[in-house]
């Protein structure tokens, strides 16, 4: 098969067997979270900006000192939370690529089979990911704080051509840095949905799913950066952009509704308006957080199971059928 095959035969099975889309589902909320809004929002009124009322700001280091304990417990329920929904997309995408080769196969899948399947192989899944994840952030961690020192150290310098020379070549450097992350990302990227594969369609440890992985993308390192482009790029990029973009309008006009509600009047502000006006724009972000993976469900269903079809006809996997069976 080539990669119009498996265009043609991963939209039928996508729309066949509709149960993946709940493994899409999952997977797809560890693909990002709520729009990223590029710019500021600038709201002119006639009215005078709200003003902070007297005192405001040592009630605020007050109550700071006071409930710290609760803002830390806050943040590490929240990476909690974080790291639940990373091991849960991780669980999802693993049954997605079982559910996509019992598929091609001409096998119906069954929710319960694959749930149990990607439970069992779960923490192979998990070592492949953190050991693909490790390097990148390590890298990016030294480089990080290599250039921060190189900004200190332009701004530190007392000569003015000293500085202004230090500082462009920290800022070429970050282009390099950047450059070279991105580079390394997209490798890692392709490296760990062949491992992934690997451990799941061949039933491989996480070790030799890393080794079989990297054998079967340098032998077929064209077919797999084709693929790479017109899915991960040219279908989930696009369409994941064009759903963030729609999102962000009514996250702006929620946000934009409830700045005017709260602080439009030009008075003092008032710390419980704050808290309401965050938690107005915490409900709205996190049902967009849930609304985008909704309809990213069917995408990333359809990407999983093309990178599935193409995984088994570079190992030389069975055919698949011709027919497709009809969905139980």
């Amino acid at each position: 098969m080539e990669l119009g095959e498996w265009l043609s035969r991963g939209l039928q099975l996508t729309w066949r067997y509709k149960v993946l889309w709940i493994f899409g589902f999952l997977a797809a909320l560890g693909a990002g979270g709520p729009p990223r809004l590029q710019g500021n929002l600038n709201l002119r009124m006639q009215t005078p900006p709200p003003s902070f009322p007297p005192g405001f700001g040592r009630m605020l280091q007050r109550w700071l000192e006071q409930n710290w304990p609760l803002l830390v417990l806050a943040l590490l329920g929240f990476f909690l939370f974080a790291l639940l929904i990373q091991v849960l997309a991780l669980w999802g995408q693993g049954a997605l690529i079982l559910g996509g080769s019992a598929a091609a196969e001409g096998r119906s899948p069954g929710l319960g089979i694959l749930a149990r399947q990607a439970t069992a192989r779960l923490l192979r899944l998990i070592g492949i990911m953190v050991l693909l994840g490790a390097p990148g952030f390590l890298i990016a961690l030294i480089f990080l704080l290599a250039i921060f020192g190189g900004f200190l150290l332009a701004f530190a310098q007392q000569v003015e051509s000293i500085r202004i020379a230090t500082l462009l070549l920290a800022i070429l450097a970050l282009l390099v840095f950047l450059g070279c992350l991105l580079l390394l990302a997209g490798v890692l990227h392709l490296w760990s949905r062949l491992a992934l594969r690997a451990a799941l369609l061949e039933d491989l440890p996480w070790i030799a799913a890393l080794r079989r992985g990297l054998q079967v993308g340098l032998r077929r390192i064209g077919s797999l950066l084709l693929v790479w482009l017109v899915l991960d790029i040219g279908v989930l990029g696009v369409i994941t952009f064009i759903l963030s973009f729609l999102a962000a309008i009514p996250l702006l006009a929620i946000g934009s509704v409830a700045f005017l509600a709260f602080f439009g009047g030009g008075g003092p502000v008032d710390p419980s308006a704050i808290f309401r006006f965050a938690l107005v724009m915490a409900l709205t972000a996190l049902c967009l957080s849930v609304l985008i993976p909704l309809l990213l469900a069917p995408v990333i269903t359809f990407v999983e199971t093309v990178w599935t079809l193409a995984y088994r006809s570079w190992i030389g996997g069975p055919a698949p059928a011709g027919e497709i069976p009809q969905a139980a």
